[in-house]
């Protein structure tokens, strides 16, 4: 039988998840919940990157619900994607666990620790899953340099820098400064990718240094450095004017004996002793990989690909040290770092 799911919010990652939700052969799409129109959704939103997208034939066979009320009393769900604004992400999940359904929730987990907690427990009474989508994770260029790290083979890594930048979006609410404040900003909703990632990778951070960047407001460059033991790791990006500036990450990884950069997606640049090697990992669909390794975990209750929401709590924490440090304007930062 097919893990029934239905996607929650059919904006650009909502159309996304949706359309990895029909190609796989253990998934069932079930239903779309959003108050608009999905079709009308599809024909006005687009987002900062090419993803895979629902076709309009596909659908006209999907049932639409306009509320997750609607949703849940049809009974027709085993898992719930939820790609919502952040700021509605702790209720709706709440809601689908009090149904007994696994979630998936899209970054940024939360922008408030205590609402991270809300969700971890929750899961944990409910004994479902709580996946959080850092798709960073998932990319073959950033599996291959983590690979590179824990395996040594260049020696030890002594500096990462890694870069996120795009123009400001110009689709849904982000010239609305209370939905900004809401969402995190770029610090939460763009420079939280690369933070997660270095965790991933190295472990929970022994200091953070931050300097404010750009501007004042929520579309500043945020710049950091994390430093892991005898490593540091950089991490700056943003939301610069004009919103037609292309999105843009790279990154470059110093070790001993060698460089790993990047800054085209799938593709790498190995710089070693014995010269130079091209690597590339296209064709690459990582917002696929990380719905199938979702769908398996709840399958199986092998977990060990996912991002779990005690994991990605800790990401929500390094950003709130950023945002204490830099002044971020998040409401109640040093409230919500010490719950």
């Amino acid at each position: 039988m097919k893990t029934r799911v239905i996607v929650l919010g059919f904006g650009f990652m909502g159309q996304t998840h949706a359309a990895s939700l029909l190609k796989m052969p253990d998934a069932a799409l079930t239903g779309i919940v959003d108050p608009a129109d999905p079709l009308e959704r599809l024909r006005t939103i687009t987002g900062n990157r090419a993803t895979e997208r629902v076709s309009q034939e596909a659908l006209g066979a999907i049932r639409h619900f306009r509320s997750l009320d609607e949703a849940l009393r049809s009974g027709d769900a085993d898992a719930a994607v939820i790609a919502l604004p952040t700021k509605l992400h702790c209720g709706a999940v709440l809601r689908c666990f009090g149904a007994g359904l696994h979630v998936f929730v899209e970054k940024p987990f939360a922008v408030s620790l205590p609402e991270c907690g809300r969700m971890i427990r929750a899961a944990e009474e409910a004994n479902k899953l709580l996946a959080v989508g850092y798709v960073v994770r998932r990319m073959k260029e950033y599996r291959f340099l983590k690979e590179t790290i824990s395996s040594g083979r260049p020696g030890h890594l002594t500096y990462l820098k890694m870069s996120r930048i795009t123009g400001i979006p110009n689709w849904g609410s982000w010239n609305d400064p209370e939905f900004l404040r809401a969402s995190g900003g770029a610090l939460f909703d763009l420079v939280s990718h690369d933070i997660d990632f270095a965790r991933s990778c190295l472990g929970e951070p022994d200091g953070i240094e931050s300097v404010r960047g750009l501007g004042g407001s929520q579309f500043e460059m945020i710049s950091s450095v994390l430093r892991f033991g005898d490593a540091a790791v950089s991490v700056e990006g943003g939301f610069v004017t004009p919103p037609g500036y292309p999105f843009g990450r790279s990154f470059a990884a110093y070790f001993e004996n060698g460089t790993l950069v990047s800054s085209e997606a799938g593709k790498v640049t190995e710089y070693g002793p014995g010269g130079v090697t091209e690597h590339d990992f296209r064709p690459d669909d990582p917002y696929f990989t990380e719905i199938e390794d979702f769908i398996r975990a709840v399958r199986t209750g092998d977990r060990s690909e996912i991002c779990s929401g005690e994991d990605a709590r800790g990401t929500i924490l390094c950003c709130t040290r950023i945002a204490e440090e830099t002044g971020h304007p998040l409401p109640e930062a040093k409230a919500r770092r010490r719950s």
